[in-house]
């Protein structure tokens, strides 16, 4: 029996749904422009002979400067190696800073780890940067924690140097350890006549920002069944506030206050309430919470030191005798929420320095940290948010490693972090027959890497790129000088760029365009 010809038209509908044909992308931009397919867009990386070849493509469908459109917004990470080294306009790797992506970095102490994490945030922050093109900087955030034993031997974060280029950079600390941190950063050396970018405050929480989660956090109530009664009082007092509140963001914490003073607890309960009090009212500036009287005494005047206007940098440094890593990653997880709190402004870079001295596998502080993580990359695309998380050590979550686009592995020796990390990375075990041989060729190529030097594992960025109608089917990539060279002519429509899948490439990170902070100390 035929179809009816009301059938017919249909189906004539449903196949325009189906088509192959990206000319249709158009129909699905919000302001009326074009747009490429999903996966250029999204690109974390590209190489030039990609970005020609994609530009030939796309000229016809989408825009005449199609220069500006491929990739409109990019900064240079280096540049991949070969046995020669030599360095060749096709062998430049990119960021694709105009989507958003997440990166994990790993590798020993002195193998480039910071200087890479530094050389993204360069791509992402600076507009005027001799590194790429910029028109719209992200507001970057940087976490870092040390464990704090004295003023001469504490790890300074490397991101500070940033304010060599003249973008303005806030140092937040812990007020605890102000006077120290404060001496410590504005005496870095190398910066001149630019230390005045820099500015170290005291690390206060905004009231406006204080919600019950906060107040939970701050006083140490977690979620164990067993309770002291004061802790159960609290809750219900929490509970009620959260059902009359709906609707409303901030938390009225004098009213809090007065609650708790007319309950009739007993003195031995009174005493340990306070100190979980007092723990709380410590991270907000004196003078400015609410007691259970009425009004603060003062304007809080910590509320603009948590925005983040694009083009600046704001490092969390939480290195003090008095806060310990759980602290750390507590305090981190309250400051991620203010710091995506109007992301829709400006997008964000967030970055997670020496990671693996804070972020471990062991406190519930920390897996729920990893959990706020977890959730950030999932939504990294609807945010709007770069991830970088930088550690020595690549025994972090699973799931973590898994979730990022792109892996920069630095130098490293030894066999449990390669254990830990082989399964997680493309490429790694790509093939099943020959698997231990694959996996002792790539741990000799981690071991033999140079300081700088790095294997990137990608699968979607855009690197190589293939002859279209090629009989051996095989792609052009700069590892291959004899294949591919700056004479190549791309601009034919004869090549087609690729995704590099499962396999990795072997990267060089450029020099850093501000002041390098990193550099090893030798004795002379």
């Amino acid at each position: 029996m035929a179809p009816t010809p009301g059938f017919n038209a249909e189906v004539d509908e449903h196949l325009k749904l189906l088509s192959r044909d990206e000319s249709n992308a158009a129909n699905s931009s919000s302001n009326g422009k074009p747009q490429l397919p999903e996966e250029v867009v999204t690109a974390p990386l590209f190489s030039i002979p990609a970005r020609t070849v994609l530009s030939i493509e796309y000229k016809r469908k989408y825009t005449k400067n199609t220069d500006d459109s491929v990739f409109p917004q990019y900064g240079l990470l280096g540049h991949r190696v070969d046995d020669s080294r030599d360095v060749i306009q096709n062998s430049l790797v990119y960021t694709n800073t105009a989507a958003p992506w997440s990166t994990f970095i790993c590798g020993s102490q002195g193998s480039g780890k910071s200087h890479t994490l530094s050389c993204l945030l360069e791509n992402c922050l600076i507009a005027s940067s001799p590194a790429g093109r910029l028109t719209a900087p992200l507001a970057g955030v940087v976490f870092h924690y040390d464990k704090f034993t004295g003023f001469s031997n504490t790890q300074l974060c490397e991101a500070a140097y940033l304010c060599s280029s003249k973008i303005p950079v806030r140092v937040l600390v812990s007020p605890t350890n102000f006077q120290a941190m404060k001496s410590a950063y504005t005496t870095l050396a190398g910066l001149g006549n630019v230390s005045n970018m820099l500015k170290v405050e005291p690390m206060y929480l905004p009231m406006k920002g204080l919600n019950i989660s906060m107040v939970k956090t701050l006083m140490g109530v977690d979620n164990i069944s067993e309770q002291p009664l004061y802790i159960e009082v609290m809750m219900k007092i929490l509970r009620d506030m959260a059902i009359a509140n709906q609707g409303r963001e901030r938390f009225d914490y004098g009213m809090f206050r007065r609650q708790l003073d007319a309950e009739n607890l007993m003195k031995g309960q009174q005493v340990p309430l306070q100190m979980r009090l007092d723990v709380l009212e410590s991270f907000f500036e004196p003078g400015t919470m609410p007691n259970g009287k009425g009004k603060p005494q003062k304007k809080s005047r910590t509320d603009d030191i948590w925005k983040f206007p694009k083009g600046t940098l704001t490092i969390i440094d939480l290195s003090c005798p008095f806060v310990g890593p759980d602290d750390a990653c507590a305090l981190f997880n309250i400051c991620i929420s203010l710091a995506l709190k109007d992301c829709h402004e400006s997008g964000r870079v967030l970055a997670f320095d020496e990671a693996h001295k804070f972020l471990t596998a062991t406190s519930s502080e920390a897996m729920e940290l990893t959990e706020t993580l977890l959730s950030i990359v999932r939504q990294q695309r609807h945010l709007g948010i770069r991830v970088v998380i930088a550690t020595q050590e690549p025994t972090l979550s699973p799931t973590l490693l898994d979730l990022c686009n792109l892996t920069i592995i630095h130098r490293f020796t030894s066999p449990a972090w390669f254990k830990a990390i082989k399964a997680h990375i493309a490429g790694a075990t790509e093939n099943a027959e020959a698997k231990d041989a694959l996996e002792r060729d790539l741990f000799r190529k981690i071991v033999q890497l140079r300081t700088g030097e790095a294997l990137l594992f990608c699968p979607t960025a855009l690197l190589n790129v293939m002859r279209r109608g090629d009989a051996d089917g095989r792609e052009w990539d700069s590892s291959d000088a004899d294949r591919i060279t700056d004479d190549e002519d791309f601009t034919t429509g004869n090549h087609h760029a690729v995704q590099l899948g499962a396999g990795h490439v072997r990267v060089r990170v450029r020099k850093r365009v501000t002041a390098d902070g990193g550099r090893s100390f030798i004795a002379q």
